[in-house]
């Protein structure tokens, strides 16, 4: 079983000659993510997402370093998603806006190049003219085709851009495992584990060559957003009391 990109359910190339009468409603709510506790976060999204979210970092089975917004302290569950579905926070992480848009590689070119895909199961797709349509009639990308297209192009340039820092923040070293701890009245206690953070210690053992590179790459205001990120943690312990 292939597996699918987390909370898309059925991901499949975008095809003019399949999917050419669908259209597409209105995303109106986020419950498809509310068993989602952490989600990836580009660089470029970390100032505005410090102000709300921990934003930590992740490693992969094949040892690749990946940062992430923690959504919730606990297993399928995210804090961030109201009753009705409403989302509680001023800032939505790119990887949530995109939905039910996606790109992936193709597996006869090398990685390089992406195919623009689509959620089959996403249930606002529809053949019943509800929403926006994917195509006009002469079979060309509608002008919300065009725009999804352009945010996953763009998101994906960030994307290589972040996972830059990612590598050189761990090619210096600074990464460090940690943990969200949580305790309450009734005498429970909660830990988060499996995530890593830069170690403040560490950072102030580079070089200054080194630092300045830091500095002029952009790398070093992304390291201090994610650290003052991580005081939103009490946020998230609060969200559960």
């Amino acid at each position: 079983m292939t597996t699918q990109p987390l909370f898309y359910k059925n991901v499949v190339p975008l095809n003019k000659e399949k999917h050419g009468n669908l259209s597409l409603s209105a995303i109106d709510n986020f419950k498809h993510t509310k068993e989602t506790n952490s989600v990836y976060i580009a660089a470029v999204e970390f100032l505005k997402a410090s102000k709300e979210y921990p934003i930590v970092f992740a490693k992969t089975p094949g040892d690749e370093i990946f940062p992430v917004a923690l959504l919730g302290l606990k297993d399928h569950e995210n804090l961030f998603v109201g009753k009705k579905g409403e989302w509680l926070a001023n800032y939505i992480p790119a990887y949530i806006r995109r939905y039910p848009f996606i790109l992936a590689s193709g597996p006869t070119q090398g990685g390089s190049q992406f195919a623009v895909c689509i959620d089959e199961g996403y249930e606002g797709f529809n053949s019943k003219n509800k929403g926006k349509k994917l195509f006009d009639d002469d079979g060309k990308e509608s002008e919300l085709l065009q725009q999804a297209i352009k945010f996953l192009q763009e998101y994906q340039g960030h994307i290589q851009f972040t996972s830059s820092f990612c590598n050189k923040i761990n090619e210096l070293g600074l990464l460090e495992p940690m943990q969200a701890k949580a305790e309450f009245k009734d005498g429970k206690k909660l830990a988060l584990r499996g995530f890593m953070g830069v170690n403040r210690e560490r950072l102030k053992t580079i070089e200054p060559d080194t630092l300045s590179e830091l500095v002029k790459s952009n790398h070093m205001e992304l390291i201090y957003a994610h650290l003052s990120s991580l005081d939103n943690i009490e946020r998230l312990v609060q969200k559960l009391r």
